[in-house]
């Protein structure tokens, strides 16, 4: 299973933000909501909260997708999801998370919020290699760090909670970047290439149009965050030419995750009434992938979200 001819357009810029458009060759709908259009409900485990785990239960008509590093708001603390969940309708299942509010767990509290946020790059670029990671040792531990440098960049929250700075950082009016001017999706548009400095960081494209519509502004929200976190060099630096964006989508498209139903044997096929599911990564030389591939009744499998990460750019080395 392979990653679909990448096509990519013309970038702009949003201040030391590249955003390139990105097409794909693949085929049409997919039957999948996402995002706020998803109606998924989560809980803490009824057998008692985890850190790393919460319960999520898809109560609409259609299969759902969660993404890696979608963040899933309140209960005992805020979390992130550790990597893309694909729910048939009714399913329910216990997912793996990473908490993204160190300093708070609240008994008593077991309903989370989804606003179909996502975590800042460089706090969900730890998840980029898998759950099992390429570095090994405490990832819990790295992710609380990463929240930390927002601590150290934007003055402390309480509970050094992320999602306190993102709200902050929302309604701030002397922001000097702010999301609504990013560039519009354009016409079958489906994923982006995006820069920090003159570096390409990472590369998502979903299945469909409307899937990547879905998650667009949020994407851009959360990039912008990590603006903060920069060095006064790459927030003065020109912007990324448009041949390594080219060069990086070649990368990522040159990658091969195998056969359906004959990958790693760690890697679960799921069934989801007339929609299979199994989550795909890859790993070679700077650049490491992974997301979701899908299967309908009578169509070849095909990647429903993948996100590419260069793990050389600056932001995710940074100690």
């Amino acid at each position: 299973m392979k990653v679909p001819q990448l096509h990519v357009g013309a970038g702009s810029r949003l201040g030391p933000l590249s955003v390139f458009p990105v097409w794909t060759s693949g085929p049409g709908s997919l039957g999948i909501s996402t995002g706020t259009h998803a109606d998924v409900a989560v809980t803490e485990l009824a057998s008692g909260p985890q850190v790393a785990r919460l319960t999520v239960t898809n109560n609409g008509p259609h299969p759902a997708l969660l993404l890696e590093g979608e963040l899933l708001e309140g209960g005992q603390q805020h979390r992130t999801c550790a990597r893309d969940v694909v729910l048939g309708p009714g399913e329910t299942r216990d997912i793996d998370t990473f908490c993204v509010e160190a300093g708070r767990w609240e008994a008593g509290e077991t309903s989370h919020r989804r606003h179909a946020r996502r975590a800042p790059l460089n706090v969900w670029s730890e998840l980029a290699n898998g759950l099992d990671g390429r570095r090994g040792g405490d990832r819990q531990g790295r992710i609380w760090e990463r929240v930390s440098r927002f601590d150290a960049a934007r003055g402390a929250s309480v509970t050094s909670s992320l999602l306190d700075h993102m709200d902050l950082f929302k309604d701030n009016a002397h922001n000097r970047f702010d999301a609504a001017d990013a560039p519009a999706p354009l016409e079958g548009q489906r994923g982006v290439v995006i820069g920090l400095g003159t570096q390409p960081l990472l590369l998502e494209v979903f299945g469909t149009g409307t899937l990547f519509r879905r998650h667009y502004r949020q994407l851009i929200d959360s990039a912008l965050l990590d603006l903060e976190l920069l060095s006064p060099q790459a927030l003065a630096s020109g912007p990324m030419p448009g041949q390594r964006a080219r060069d990086f989508a070649a990368h990522v498209q040159s990658m091969d995750f195998g056969a359906f139903d004959g990958g790693a044997a760690a890697v679960e096929v799921r069934n989801h009434g007339t929609l299979r599911s199994r989550n795909v990564s890859h790993a070679a030389g700077p650049v490491s992938a992974a997301g979701i591939a899908v299967e309908l009744p009578a169509r070849r499998p095909q990647l429903a979200h993948l996100t590419g990460w260069n793990t050389k750019h600056p932001l995710m080395e940074m100690a």
